[in-house]
């Protein structure tokens, strides 16, 4: 929300008033509100070379220690893919190049951090079977493969615990890892297994493609209730993919089947907890213009669509590279520090490479940024097909784009944007002499300061304003503005209303002026304290309102237009 200053709407106080001669006017400002998106800086830290840094990247995660991790599918000094690791400023450090039936490749899934500090993952495709493998790998790169899954066999292509794993682990709360596969298992369909730290696999569920689904899709989310959720791609009781439940000893149940109606289809992102008692989630197709949405759903299976994606139109000299507003196939969907939510879309977009978005949880949509795209070239400096997204203890955004870039092996990078209201302050008032406070906080902010009108208050800087043994002066508008590296956020305007201070109107030289049949006066003491009356009389025993004003502050002019036409008037300024 931007907030455009125009003026100061003045807000009155008290009761009782003092009678003295004539007049009273006031010329009063607004706030105007308008509603917006956040400004943001997409800034690409990294671009990858296919190298030994790798190519298409992938999966990303952070550290408890704030360090970033990665893989790419692609690339390294075997081309088999690599893990990597990356400081927020882009300074790339190569971890490991994978080998293939050594130790896997293709590596898609993000890093999860274990128990004991190490990272595990898991690679797509390769090693000993060829199918894909477990790995362990510490921040300084030594690596142990823990796993390999075996080779799928027959017109089924079935084996005993899945194959070609793409989606991260799950550090359950157990202190062992939940995955999918989206091959293999008992019926072809694909698993979900258990591993442990030392490689251990035990698979909970082979899917059938009847109503549990088939091919699961993204990673696990382990709710407050103990159970485990997740997405597959297809099968459900109308093929078009599920939401499933599943217990730890692995008993699976589909809590919603997709129709690719309104409510969408082929969900490939898992879902999130919304932590409203809700799960949120993505699906690639579907929705009102089949290019998409974003859902959310009761534990049990009450589905609700929140947003679906705009229709598309192809490049004409392209046979894939369809554009529209908002994007198309929405992946990866997080939930930001400040309540809402954010996630990338694999395609569309003014440019047709993808786009960042914001969805609030009231079903605002904004576009943060479109990826761009070069028809000529094929490539871009920014990237394309954002893959990953997460938000960093700086409260910036950092994602992976999965091709695209000056090389065309994707790239890393950092949206920016200003910090954002978690908490906004609330008006008070309290009496004199006494005590008050306001307090804000704000997602992704360096620094607060603290404003009463519209000039910084010395040394108020932290995220509560105390105010001690208040005064007449002390009352009136504060905010508060936060800070990072992308820009300031202004709170919303707040008032200190004081109670029980006479009003009273200015009695220095000049206060009160007769001239031209006009009487003005300046009306003194405003603390906030109510709606503001000036009433007038010619005999001190009937009154008469002739003017209103809201609940002032400080000051307030009082111009009586028609005080020519009385041979005496009397004034006096009450609150209700």
């Amino acid at each position: 929300m931007n907030i455009i200053r125009t003026g100061r709407r003045l807000a009155c106080s008290n009761a009782i008033s003092q009678l003295v001669g004539r007049s009273l006017a006031l010329a009063c400002g607004l706030w105007v509100l308008t509603a917006g998106a956040p400004a943001q800086t997409l800034s690409v830290l990294y671009t990858f070379t296919n190298g030994v840094d790798g190519a298409l990247s992938a999966g990303l995660m952070q550290d408890t220690s704030g360090d970033f991790y990665g893989t790419t599918v692609n690339g390294g000094t075997n081309g088999w893919g690599s893990i990597y690791q990356m400081s927020r400023s882009g300074t790339l450090t190569p971890l490991r190049s994978f080998k293939g039936r050594v130790d896997g490749g293709g590596p898609y899934a993000a890093l999860a951090q274990g128990t004991n500090g190490l990272f595990y993952g898991m690679a797509q495709v390769a090693g000993t079977n060829g199918y894909g493998a477990i790995f362990q790998v510490s921040s300084n790169g030594s690596f142990t493969s823990l796993y390999s899954f075996h080779a799928l066999l027959g017109a089924n292509l079935t084996n005993v615990d899945g194959a070609t794993p793409k989606y991260a682990l799950t550090l359950g709360t157990n202190g062992n890892f939940y995955g999918t596969a989206p091959q293999g298992g008992t019926n072809g369909q694909g698993t979900v297994f258990e591993v442990t730290h030392q490689g251990e696999v035990t698979v909970l569920y082979s899917f059938s493609n009847s109503v549990d689904g088939a091919a699961p899709s993204g990673p696990l989310l382990q709710f407050t209730n103990g159970l485990l959720y997740g997405t597959s791609i297809g099968g459900g009781s109308n093929g078009h993919g599920t939401v499933f439940q599943v217990t730890t000893a692995g008993n699976v149940t589909a809590i919603y089947s997709f129709t690719n109606g309104i409510d969408g289809g082929a969900p490939q992102a898992g879902v999130i907890d919304g932590q409203d008692g809700y799960l949120y989630g993505t699906c690639k197709i579907g929705g009102a213009n089949g290019t998409g949405t974003v859902f959310r759903i009761t534990p049990g299976g009450n589905l609700t669509p929140l947003y679906s994606f705009g229709p598309s139109t192809n490049y004409p000299d392209l046979e894939w590279h369809p554009y529209n507003a908002d994007g198309i196939a929405p992946r990866t969907l997080i939930l930001g520090t400040d309540g809402n939510f954010y996630g990338v879309a694999y395609y569309g977009g003014q440019n047709g490479s993808g786009t960042i978005f914001q969805l609030t949880p009231g079903g605002v949509f904004t576009v943060l940024y479109a990826f761009n795209f070069d028809q000529s070239s094929g490539t871009n400096s920014d990237g394309a097909n954002p893959i990953g997204l997460l938000q960093a203890t700086d409260g910036s955004f950092y994602g992976t784009a999965y091709e695209g870039g000056a090389a065309g092996g994707g790239t890393f990078f950092r949206l920016g944007l200003p910090p954002q209201f978690t908490l906004q302050p609330a008006s008070e008032s309290v009496g004199l002499n006494s005590n008050a406070a306001f307090t804000v906080s704000a997602s992704g902010a360096l620094s607060c300061q603290w404003q009463f009108g519209t000039n910084d208050i010395v040394d108020a800087t932290s995220y509560t304003l105390s105010l001690t043994n208040v005064q007449i002066s002390d009352a009136g508008f504060y905010e508060a503005i936060v800070t990072n590296v992308n820009g300031a956020t202004t709170s919303a305007v707040v008032t200190l209303s004081i109670t029980n201070v006479p009003l009273s109107f200015a009695t220095d030289a000049g206060a009160a002026q007769y001239n031209s049949g006009q009487f003005t006066l300046t009306l003194t003491n405003l603390t906030g304290q109510g709606t503001l009356v000036i009433e007038a009389s010619s005999d001190l025993q009937q009154w008469t309102p002739i003017f209103t004003n809201s609940p002032a502050y400080g000051t307030l002019p009082f111009i009586d237009a028609d005080a020519g036409a009385y041979a005496t008037r009397f004034y006096r300024a009450v609150t209700p």
